[in-house]
Order: structure tokens, then C-alpha cells, then sequence
């Protein structure tokens, strides 16, 4: 049984790691996620590597709804489950800096996609918050700031001062993430600080695609360049 989970375990982490591979563009090969989160969903049922198997499986999970294409009613199913894993794997390993930002960035998405008031209502937003504050992920923190609505009386915050102060710490921790220039970018732009906006998409676009984040940073680039084409072309309005 052993052998069997962590031979599930070692296919599953090859998997994860050449998640790019049959790429089409930025979206996934999804019977290679398939084959990732079967895996992982295999080896689960070992306890002697159960902890390392359900963190794989939260990652392709998590992996696959950012980067396998979805209709729309099978997103939203997909989201929801994605919520209960990361929620479950959560609670098991708090600590897990990886596992917070996961469980962070699918309760904003899920809190998005639901309705931002609706999700400030029902505690998603302070839940962000909360594990964002914990686990120190200042991109987290950052960008709940800069896209959470002020709602006075129900909710505190968000603070634009306070999403300037943590995109700002976020690049600083990690200048290797795109979305990090990204983030701070798009803040920048929406100060109408043009030129700073511009000069942190350069900095990212400078930095090229990491092989072990291939789809990741290959969407952060397009990212980069679409908002850069936006300000360009707010500027030759001018």
C-alpha cells in the first residue's frame, strides 16, 4: 500500500511539475491535469504521505481552475469544490504559507464570483483578511485592499493606502512574480501615476518566464503588455 501511494505520489509531483507541457497558449493540457489530481487523489489514501499528497492535490487543483478552460456552469462547480479542498487543507496545515495563499486567492475568487457584497456579508472578506494577515502574503493583503468595496458601517476597510503599503512589500519579498509588478501596476495606473505604472510593467517584462512557472508567468506577461497598451494609448489621447 505504501509503495504504491508514494509511487502515486512521485508520478503525480512529475506531473505537477511539467504542468506546461501541451500547452496550448496560456491554457492547460487538461488530461495531463486529470492525470495530476487522479494522482494525488490516489496517494491521499496513504497516511504515511497523506500531508504532502493533499497540499499536491490543493496545488493542481488550484493549477487547474486558473488554466483549464471551463465552461461557465462547470467553473462555477469546480470553484465551489476547490473551496471546501483548500478550506479542509487549510485547517490541517494553518501554518502552510502555500496552502494560505491557495485557500486566500479561491475565497476571493469564489467571494468575486458570488458577489462581492454578498461575499462581504457572509464573512469571505474578513476571512481574506484574516488568513492574508497571518500567513504574512502581502500580495494577498494587497490586492483585498485595492478591489474590495468600501462599504461603511459592514466593513472596515479596504484601505488604498494600505494596498499601496503591501503591493509594494509583495514585489519587494518576491520580484520574481510577475503578478506582483502586475498588481502594483495596475494600482499605480488607477493613482494616474502613469509613469510609474509603466515603469514597473518594464521591470516585469524584463525578467522573462521562469521554467517551473511557465503558464504562470506567461499570463502574467500578457497581463503586463495588455496594461501597458492601455496606458499607451490613455497617453496618446492626452
Amino acid at each position: 500500500m505504501a509503495s504504491m501511494a508514494n509511487s502515486d505520489l512521485a508520478f503525480a509531483d512529475s506531473c505537477y511539475t511539467a504542468r506546461a507541457d501541451r500547452a496550448d497558449g496560456e491554457k492547460a493540457d487538461a488530461h495531463n491535469a486529470a492525470l495530476m489530481k487522479d494522482a494525488y487523489r490516489k496517494a491521499m489514501h496513504d497516511s504515511s504521505v497523506r500531508e504532502r499528497a493533499t497540499e499536491g492535490y490543493v496545488k493542481s487543483y488550484y493549477f487547474a481552475f486558473r488554466f483549464v478552460p471551463f465552461n461557465k456552469n462547470k467553473r462555477s462547480v469546480h470553484l465551489d469544490s476547490l473551496k471546501n479542498i483548500s478550506e479542509a487543507a487549510y485547517k490541517k496545515f494553518p501554518k502552510n504559507k502555500e496552502i494560505a495563499h491557495i485557500y486566500a486567492s479561491t475565497l476571493s475568487m469564489w467571494g468575486a464570483e458570488k458577489n462581492p457584497l454578498a461575499a462581504v456579508k457572509e464573512g469571505v472578506a474578513a476571512k481574506v483578511r484574516d488568513v492574508a494577515t497571518v500567513s504574512n502574503d502581502y500580495q494577498i493583503l494587497g490586492r483585498a485592499h485595492q478591489l474590495l468595496p468600501y462599504i461603511p458601517i459592514i466593513l472596515s476597510w479596504p484601505d488604498k493606502a494600505l494596498a499601496d503599503k503591501y503591493l509594494a512589500m509583495a514585489l519587494q519579498q518576491d520580484p520574481k512574480d510577475l503578478y506582483n509588478y502586475f498588481f502594483l501596476a495596475e494600482l499605480r495606473f488607477d493613482q494616474k501615476r502613469y509613469a510609474d505604472a509603466l515603469n514597473l510593467i518594464e521591470r516585469g517584462l524584463s525578467r522573462g518566464i521562469r521554467t517551473n512557472y511557465f503558464l504562470e508567468d506567461k499570463r502574467g506577461r500578457w497581463k503586463l503588455k495588455e496594461l501597458q497598451k492601455k496606458i499607451n494609448s490613455k497617453l496618446d489621447k492626452k
